[in-house]
């Protein structure tokens, strides 16, 4: 299957999820940027996508994101080699924002905690980090979302692709902005 043709496939399913989430404001996306760093030896080294699918419901500030991890790169070729051969193997994070709701119009910042289980594979991890959304003023976008946590590389088999010189937990960075509501 091409690359094309599954990228429409998987954007079917997010319109398909979003027209079917009723009277709730959902927003989704496959261009959210991630970022995952860690020690490798003696340097960090950061991987990043952005082509992460992100389905935000706004109303009650739940999320679902998912990373082919193929669209990782890291500009280290025998890192991006191993990633490149990973199509179609998902990382999927689904969770909590620790607000009642995402709000689009005019706020202060809000930091709060993000709950939620990581699934890679076999593996199924409780995660918790930490989150922050800053107000914007821009005529489609009314807000940047970031989140931030740790998880242990061993427990999703990544020291296999990083190396086995990887030290300490991944940090992932998440960055998405957020559309102003449907009127």
């Amino acid at each position: 299957m091409s690359n094309r043709l599954c990228l429409l496939l998987v954007s079917s399913l997010i319109f398909l999820y979003v027209s079917r989430a009723s009277a709730q404001e959902v927003f989704g996306t496959d261009n959210g940027s991630i970022h995952i760093s860690s020690v490798k030896g003696d340097k960090v080294v950061t991987a990043i996508s952005k082509q992460l699918i992100v389905i935000l419901n706004y109303d009650n500030a739940t999320f679902k994101l998912k990373l082919d991890k193929s669209t990782l790169e890291t500009g280290i070729d025998s890192i991006d080699k191993i990633f490149r051969q990973r199509i179609y193997d998902y990382i999927e994070f689904e969770g909590k924002l620790g607000i009642e709701q995402v709000k689009t119009e005019k706020h202060p910042p809000q930091d709060f905690e993000v709950n939620g289980y990581i699934t890679c594979s076999t593996h199924y991890v409780s995660v918790v980090g930490k989150g922050h959304l800053e107000h914007l003023f821009g005529e489609y976008y009314s807000c940047l979302l970031n989140m931030t946590f740790f998880i242990n590389p061993e427990k999703f088999n990544l020291k296999d692709t990083f190396g086995e010189d990887l030290t300490g937990d991944l940090r992932v960075d998440v960055i998405q902005s957020v559309l102003n509501r449907q009127e």
